[in-house]
Parts: structure tokens; C-alpha cells; sequence
């Protein structure tokens, strides 16, 4: 029998226990990639009324973005790192993950309200700071909140079909967490490494001081939330009259935080009375703020430029010390009120 007949009946060489496993992988990534931009983007979607009026991608502190494993380390995890798995592909949840980062430890609670707002969704815990550090209040580890997330039946997604119960990881952390991991994900927490004493009691060490130093983030971050609450109460008052007065809608913008330092302590306790009547008395400064605003002058789109009016009614020019722009900028207030910087 020649050789080539032969090699018409040889059987098909059988895959290796790794080639099999990574065939697999090779079939389903794009699925699972697919699982792990729905919860990215459905995620993001139910963060945006928690977070309003900031947005979204200016409350998560780092790109959001599913990431899947790379063959090489899902494998030395399936069957070279001792984990004892029944059936390491079923058994391994993080073959895709995604993350949230947040600023500070009491925002992750909004991220994992949002995750946990959706719908058709099996959620669980397998990581929970809180509950280990209730467990363990002197130990300082890393801190995060991680889930497993499945969908609770197959769906489609961007043209993509999900099996039920397709498995992602999803790790929400602040960003001082997530420098901490960083630091140590390829180092002391893996096996190649031999982590010395000195090494853990210093990880140790750095992760007990990103906990104080998110203490004083959230002190700060309400002392600043009271301070703006108190600016911000002004602002949407004036916004109020300046939109009933102009029949505009004004856009508070970083001019309006230098109008306020400028006016909020000088401007009386009648500051409202005294704005509505003074655009009731002069409607000419109503047409005035309607020209600049359409020709597309900031200024004159801040509530808290009535304050700047107000005080030049009061002190003329005398209210040019207190203006916290340039006096070019201030002319066209004056000119309205019969005033000149000269």
C-alpha cells in the first residue's frame, strides 16, 4: 500500500488537553467580549441619573472597558496554578472583566446600586471590602467590591449571541484601589513571586494609608459639597428670574463661580427683590443680556451677572475694584447703567 493511501486513513492527530481548551476559548471570546460591553455600557447607562448633573465618564475616573483574558494566562490558571478545579473552563468567572473607578470609597455604593438596578441579571458578591474589613478590622488588604455577573438567559448583543449564565467579572474600586492593585498584581499576590515579610507588612502599610487618605477625601469632598450647596442655592435662584425675565435659558459656567466669589457676600439678603425689579424697572438691560447671549458672550449667559449689575447700580464706578474679570469685560455693564471705567 503506498503512502499516500495511508495517509488518507491516519486518524486525525487528538487535541491536547490545553489545545482543547483553548479551541473552545478561541469559539467563545468574541461572545464573552460582547457579554462584557453590555454590562460596560447597561452599567454606565443606569449611573447617569445617580450621578446627575455630573457625567458619567466625569464620575468614572478611569476608561471603562472589558478586557479578556490572554490564552496564555487563562491556561497557567486552568491547570498549572493548583487551583483544584472541577471544570476549569465553568469554573474560571474572570475569562473577561470589566471595571469602575470612582474618586472615593462612598461612591462605589452608586456603581453597585446601578449593577444591581438591572434587570435580567445574577449578581454575586465574590469579593466585599467592607465585609472583610468587618471580619478583620486591624488587617489592611487590597479593597474592592468584585461580582460575577451572568445574564439569566441568552441574549444578543450588538450582533453577538450570549449564552446564559456566560460568566464576567466586574471589580468596582476607587482609584487609589486601582493604584494599588497595580502595583501589586504582578508581584505579591502571584505565585511566581516569593513574597518576603518586609514586602507584605509594606503593602500593608501603603494599603492602611490609602485608607486614611480616603478619609480625608470624603471630609473634603463634604466640606466642598456644602460650600457648593450654598453657591449653588444663589445660582439657581438668579437662574430663575434671569429665565423668566429673558425667556433664555442660562448656562452656568466657571465665569459664574468667579461672579459669585465676587458678589455672593456684598449682595444683600433682598438680592432677589432687588434683581427682579431692577429688570422690571430697566427692561433695556432684558434686550441688552438677549444681543450679547446671541452673540454668543458667556458672560452675559451667568444668573450671577445680575449681581454684577445690581452692584454697579449701587456704587457706579466705585464697583470696579470688585470685578473680577477685566475692565474690558466690565464696560458694556457699565454703558448700560450710564457708567465708564474712565
Amino acid at each position: 500500500m503506498d503512502a499516500d493511501h495511508c495517509s488518507r486513513h491516519d486518524p486525525e492527530p487528538r487535541l491536547s488537553r490545553d489545545e482543547q481548551f483553548l479551541a473552545r476559548w478561541d469559539a467563545e471570546r468574541s461572545s464573552y467580549e460582547a457579554w462584557g460591553n453590555c454590562i460596560t455600557d447597561t452599567v454606565k447607562a443606569a449611573l447617569e441619573p445617580r450621578v446627575a448633573p455630573d457625567a458619567v465618564d466625569y464620575f468614572l475616573k478611569a476608561h471603562s472597558a472589558p478586557r479578556a483574558k490572554a490564552d496564555q494566562k487563562l491556561l497557567e490558571k486552568a491547570f498549572y496554578r493548583n487551583k483544584g478545579y472541577h471544570d476549569p473552563y465553568t469554573d474560571i468567572t474572570d475569562k473577561v472583566g470589566t471595571r469602575f473607578v470612582v474618586l472615593l470609597g462612598s461612591d462605589i455604593a452608586k456603581v453597585v446600586d446601578a449593577l444591581e438596578s438591572v434587570p435580567g441579571w445574577t449578581k454575586s458578591k465574590d469579593r466585599d471590602y467592607e465585609a472583610e474589613q468587618k471580619r478583620n478590622p486591624i488587617a489592611f488588604d487590597y479593597a474592592a467590591v468584585h461580582f460575577v455577573v451572568r445574564p439569566s438567559s441568552s441574549i444578543e448583543y450588538q450582533g453577538v449571541k450570549i449564552l446564559a449564565d456566560t460568566p464576567c467579572e466586574v471589580q468596582i474600586k476607587t482609584i487609589l484601589q486601582h493604584a494599588y492593585s497595580e502595583l501589586t498584581h504582578d508581584t505579591i499576590y502571584k505565585p511566581q513571586i516569593q513574597a518576603t515579610p518586609t514586602m507584605q507588612r509594606d503593602a500593608a502599610k501603603a494599603m492602611a494609608l490609602l485608607e486614611a487618605t480616603n478619609d480625608y477625601f470624603e471630609k473634603v469632598s463634604n466640606q466642598v459639597a456644602a460650600a457648593v450647596n450654598a453657591v449653588r442655592e444663589i445660582t439657581n435662584s438668579l437662574s430663575a428670574i434671569y429665565r423668566s425675565s429673558t425667556g433664555l435659558e442660562p448656562s452656568p459656567s466657571l465665569l459664574e463661580g468667579l461672579l459669585l466669589e465676587a458678589y455672593e457676600k456684598s449682595a444683600g439678603d433682598d438680592y432677589l427683590d432687588r434683581a427682579a425689579r431692577m429688570l422690571d424697572e430697566k427692561p433695556f438691560l432684558v434686550d441688552r443680556i438677549k444681543e450679547r447671549v446671541a452673540r454668543r458672550n458667556p458672560l452675559f449667559s451667568q444668573p450671577s451677572v445680575l449681581l454684577a449689575y445690581l452692584d454697579i447700580m449701587r456704587r457706579g464706578r466705585r464697583a470696579i475694584p470688585a470685578w473680577p474679570l477685566t475692565e474690558d469685560e466690565m464696560e458694556p455693564l457699565l454703558n448700560d447703567l450710564g457708567e465708564s471705567r474712565h
